[in-house]
């Protein structure tokens, strides 16, 4: 696979699964592909296809059986636990509910990668997680306590903490899953801005027409294999009606992608 030199994220042969090396399942054929510096990346595909799977191996919270992930230049096996934190952030599909603890609160632990053992929040810190704060729209509720909120303004907190964090990659896995409408084109324009500052911001994703319309590039799963490329390129190759070769609605989702070409 070749990689650009704007490349932050990339793999290559890489078999994800679960299980041991000795007892081991691998959910798909080796897979390949890379996120670019300032890009915001849809990962795409049906359910239990390996999204999830993916995502948690990219950040090392479930080991991976063959193939390497590189961040920055350097293999992910290489890179101590508290480094990687620096630099990838995530965020996962769990509905966070916490009791007396308020949206400053939470934020503030997206700086222990940067704190001393005993978690002291120092100048660069406060001004961290005040900057989160506000690039994310929640400064007037930051002494709000977290069960007050709603789940798109928990959302954006939980935005703000991996903000805070400043990594300059963030995962998402599905941030939009459990939003309504307006909710979900909220937190999709808020990471869209955040990638457009400089971050890598990859999300895994059911919504289609965001993939389509808002991201600059797909990570399209199948079950034999990944493919992508920007919006334009997955449309025009005809490798998004792929996702829905053995849906009995296939025939509508071919007619409804050909609106954005």
């Amino acid at each position: 696979m070749e990689v650009r030199d704007s490349s932050i994220l990339s793999f290559d042969s890489l078999e994800i699964g679960y299980g041991s090396r000795n007892r081991k399942r691998i959910l798909l054929p080796p897979l390949s592909a890379t996120a670019n510096r300032g890009e915001l990346v849809a990962v795409i595909g049906r359910n239990g296809v390996g999204k999830s799977t993916l995502l948690r191996s990219l950040i090392g919270l479930q080991p991976f059986y063959g193939g390497n992930i590189i961040i920055n230049n350097e293999n992910l096996s290489d890179i101590p636990r508290l480094e990687l934190a620096r630099r990838i952030g995530y965020i996962s599909t769990e509905i966070i509910r916490v009791s007396n603890m308020t949206v400053y609160d939470l934020v503030a632990l997206g700086r222990f990668p940067h704190t001393n053992w005993i978690g002291r929040i120092d100048n660069k810190s406060n001004e961290a997680i005040a900057n989160a704060i506000s690039k994310t729209g929640m400064s007037k509720l930051e002494r709000r306590y977290i069960v007050e909120l709603s789940d798109g303004e928990r959302q954006r907190v939980m935005i703000a903490r991996v903000l805070a964090q400043d990594a300059d990659i963030m995962v998402m896995d599905e941030p939009t899953a459990f939003l309504d409408l307006p909710g979900k084109y909220e937190i999709v324009n808020l990471i869209r801005n955040l990638a457009r500052s400089g971050k890598t911001i990859i999300f895994s994703t059911h919504d289609i027409n965001v993939a389509l319309k808002l991201t600059d590039r797909i990570w399209l799963i199948l079950k034999d294999r990944l493919i992508e490329g920007s919006p334009d390129e997955l449309l025009k190759n005809g490798s998004l009606e792929s996702m829905f070769e053995s849906s009995e609605s296939g025939a509508d989702i071919k007619d409804y992608l050909k609106y954005f070409l």
